[in-house]
């Protein structure tokens, strides 16, 4: 590695822990969604706090995508009826949509691919953990939200070296990942650990996020992190948000065997992804432009 790789990295770690936290809100429902004796009550009084976050789970919550055949009026009506863990879910997706939604020109995102890669990744990785009974479905929910957010940082602070990464790839047909490591000294997915691990964000996400690309290297939560491993490599597959990367990746042989998933399972997650993914993008899409159209008129008003 390059002194001038060694300077960069230091400066995008920097830039990691300038970004701005989750707003705290946010942090308070992933606290109260972690101590066990937190009832749904407590975790209204977070959302009354926050206005335009409890809209954003009152329509999320009455989008087809749930289906409820009654119209859900509160939030403390959504949390029982939806449950704490996916009123988490829903709520850190709904505050990531924006930053996440952005065009990402190194890895030629346009804007919009890697919100659809990311919540492809996100449904299946919870689709792969219902599946194999692996309890923490929505905490494998959440990392696969997250777990290409390292790009973010990569494509704003080192786009300049990525004709190179791409370049190296290809030629010497190595995977994408392994090609920023012999480039920059580090992938996206290490910046991504880095990310997660500053919002205080639990281990197991941070392991996730960090070691998707090679989840052998996970020294605890294994499981978790072979399962958006899948997730990543299903959604790319199934070509939903794919940037310049997205095919130049290796796919761990001994994955299916260690998730216990066969032929019969695959087919089924993706049948299942390809029915949910759209009706969940379209849930946050539809909500978000609703929320900037209401912005729009505000500022008018106010103009």
């Amino acid at each position: 590695m390059s002194i001038v790789s060694k300077i960069t990295l230091a400066g995008l770690l920097i830039k990691v822990k300038n970004m701005p936290p989750l707003p705290q809100s946010i942090i308070q429902i992933l606290e109260l969604t972690k101590n066990p004796e937190s009832s749904a009550n407590d975790l209204a009084k977070v959302f009354e706090r926050d206005p335009k976050l409890a809209a954003n789970i009152l329509k999320l919550a009455n989008s087809p995508y749930y289906g409820f055949s009654r119209t859900i009026s509160t939030i403390s009506h959504a949390i029982v009826c939806l449950g704490i863990d996916t009123i988490k879910s829903i709520a850190l997706t709904s505050s990531t949509q924006e930053m996440l939604n952005n065009e990402i020109p190194a890895y030629a995102l346009e804007k919009g691919m890697l919100w659809q890669h990311s919540i492809g990744c996100a449904v299946c990785a919870r689709i792969i953990a219902k599946r194999i009974g692996f309890k923490e479905s929505e905490e494998a929910y959440i990392a696969g939200l997250l777990l290409d957010i390292g790009k973010i940082i990569l494509s704003n602070y080192a786009e300049d070296q990525f004709v190179e990464i791409i370049k190296k790839s290809k030629n010497d047909r190595v995977p994408f990942d392994r090609a920023e490591q012999e480039v920059l000294g580090f992938d996206h997915a290490k910046i991504g650990g880095k990310i997660i691990k500053k919002w205080n964000l639990p281990p197991i996400l941070v392991d996730a996020v960090q070691y998707h690309h090679q989840p052998e290297k996970a020294k605890t939560h294994k499981k978790i992190t072979y399962i958006v491993h899948l997730a990543d490599s299903i959604s790319c597959m199934l070509g939903i948000g794919l940037g310049c990367d997205g095919l130049m990746y290796v796919f761990e042989e001994n994955t299916l065997d260690i998730l216990g998933i066969h032929k019969d399972d695959l087919e089924f997650i993706m049948s299942e992804l390809v029915d949910k993914v759209f009706g969940t993008e379209q849930s946050y899409n539809n909500h978000a432009i609703e929320q900037e159209s209401f912005e729009e008129e505000c500022h008018i008003i106010t103009d």
